[in-house]
């Protein structure tokens, strides 16, 4: 932030909205942000309550742990949250897109084939064929 701050010789603003940081005075310093210009707010003032569900796993390969929660993070956006946006987080770029293509594999095995879906075949039908095998869906 610092860099692209000098290289534009203009000081950037960042105003995000998310839930809030138990470590925001770590993420302004990695910023670059003075305490001054940091505003971290309480879950409790949020106008709509954020539900935070945790599941752990105590499988010691990295590789091996993250293939096995695939089924169970797709089994617990089901049980908590089967309508509403969920955010599910993974160490890596590459885990993000290896995560989402083993809960659209899941989803596909299931009854309910289309749950993810929230538009039509046809309009989703360039998106979905990107997915690659998910074209079928």
């Amino acid at each position: 932030m610092r860099y692209i701050s000098s290289r534009i010789e203009r000081p950037i603003r960042i105003v995000a909205l998310s839930s809030s940081l138990s470590n925001a005075k770590d993420v302004a310093h990695w910023l670059g942000c003075s305490a001054t210009a940091t505003f971290n707010f309480h879950p409790n003032v949020r106008p709509i309550p954020l539900e935070l569900h945790i599941q752990g796993f105590n499988i010691s390969h990295t590789q091996t742990r993250l293939l096995s929660m695939a089924k169970p993070v797709y089994h617990a956006i089901m049980k908590h949250s089967p309508k509403k946006p969920v955010i599910v987080f993974v160490p890596s770029r590459k885990q993000t897109r290896l995560t989402a293509n083993d809960i659209l594999t899941t989803c596909a095995s299931d009854v309910q084939r289309h749950k993810f879906l929230h538009c039509t075949e046809k309009d989703g039908g360039r998106f979905i064929f990107k997915a690659g095998p998910f074209h079928t869906v």
